[in-house]
């Protein structure tokens, strides 16, 4: 249990040594009751702006996971000197369930796990906490500590005040995870995303020399499937960037790949849809990633018509990723042709060559492009790939 300024405070003025262990224990609910109304009180009448009580600040951390949006807020305690002293039987923070609950005045009420208010977290989405469910809402935050293992508690009460009402049957969820020494004491307590991956990431809370990690997951493809539906039927439809950039999202990641191409083929002939390079590409991609080449390379024989060089390079250098080496030289061919001997056509084409196994001819079109090269730092990349050519290696690789 965490006293802030104001209420030790209200527990000074009375030497509590001279009761004894049971009426102590009386006394001490008490005052926390007493403490208690007295705050409510003032917090129902004064609706000022003003600083968080006990000189511990409030704060709030939020991170997206895909577009799923994780927020924790929390009010901070500081150790003040109190090193070795916050968690354990008889200090700050004791372990397991206290007996400052107002509702059993049993050991049922968990730490709150900052000060003040409640600490509370607000999941956007369907979430996973070490591996089990978790609906979207907001949740209070509370810990039963231990020094072995410590229960992390999702509270369907968000609006309650710490833990002093805490009661199990509003749990929407118990999770049991190992708490992990820190080298260096975190003064202010703090919670913090401390990994960050593609589908998950890991929370801790921190203080003095102890962390919680939780690990939270996101089913992020299906829920951003689920975005760009909902979009693709909203205003948003009729912009074809959009309509590019949800369908390029599924070619990317492999997904949702029939729907998506129908979001590529409004793009280009939908209302406000446009032939542009960047729209027939995405198309093409779309026909690729479904092994429907002939359709593909009609698409991209258009799309040609309005590339620049660096859009012929690299459609080259994606076929040659396809294993589709004939087709990639013969695409540079067309650009030599287009845009002339130039540095950029010869060094593609040493790659084309390359990943056919012609060795000789990609030896030759990389040292015509060593003679074109524009700066030192291109010569030297080429000196290597040419070394590795006349090794008989594939330079793609």
């Amino acid at each position: 249990m965490i006293l802030n300024t104001e209420e030790k405070k209200e527990i000074e003025f009375v030497n509590i040594n001279s009761f004894t262990n049971t009426e102590n224990d009386c006394y001490m609910k008490y005052i926390f009751l007493a403490t208690a109304t007295i705050l409510f009180t003032i917090s129902s009448l004064a609706q000022m702006d003003v600083p968080s009580v006990g000189g511990n600040p409030r704060a709030s951390v939020s991170e997206e996971v895909g577009i799923t949006s994780i927020t924790i807020k929390y009010s901070r305690p500081d150790v003040n000197k109190r090193e070795g002293k916050i968690y354990g039987d008889g200090n700050v923070v004791t372990y397991g369930f206290s007996t400052t609950s107002f509702l059993t005045n049993k050991p049922t009420a968990p730490w709150r796990a900052g000060a003040n208010d409640n600490t509370t977290i607000t999941f956007e989405h369907d979430v996973k906490v070490e591996g089990k469910d978790l609906k979207a809402g907001t949740y209070g935050l509370h810990m039963a500590m231990g020094a072995d293992n410590v229960t992390i508690i999702f509270s369907n009460q968000s609006e309650a005040w710490g833990s002093f009402y805490y009661d199990e049957k509003y749990d929407a969820l118990r999770v049991n995870v190992k708490p992990v020494s820190l080298d260096k004491s975190v003064e202010w307590l703090k919670y913090e995303f401390i990994e960050h991956k593609e589908k998950s990431c890991v929370i801790a809370m921190q203080w003095e020399k102890l962390s919680v990690p939780f690990k939270v997951e996101v089913d992020v493809d299906n829920i951003v499937i689920a975005r760009l539906r909902e979009q693709t039927t909203s205003q948003k439809n009729f912009n074809s960037t959009n309509m590019i950039q949800g369908s390029s999202y599924c070619f990317n990641k492999n997904i949702n790949l029939e729907e998506a191409l129908g979001w590529a083929q409004r793009a280009v002939t939908g209302f406000n849809g446009q032939k542009s390079y960047v729209s027939l590409r995405n198309l093409a991609t779309g026909y690729e990633k479904l092994n429907r080449l002939t359709q593909a390379d009609s698409v991209m024989t258009e799309a040609l018509t309005m590339a620049n060089m660096n859009q012929y390079v690299g459609y080259s250098r994606a076929l040659i990723t396809q294993k589709r080496n004939d087709k990639s030289l013969e695409i540079l061919q067309t650009a030599k042709t287009k845009f002339g001997d130039v540095f950029a056509v010869n060094n593609a084409m040493a790659f084309a060559y390359s990943a056919k196994g012609d060795f000789a001819n990609a030896i030759k079109v990389a040292e015509k492009a060593m003679s074109q090269a524009p700066n030192d730092a291109t010569k030297k990349s080429l000196e290597v790939q040419i070394a590795k050519l006349k090794e008989g290696k594939d330079i793609n690789q």
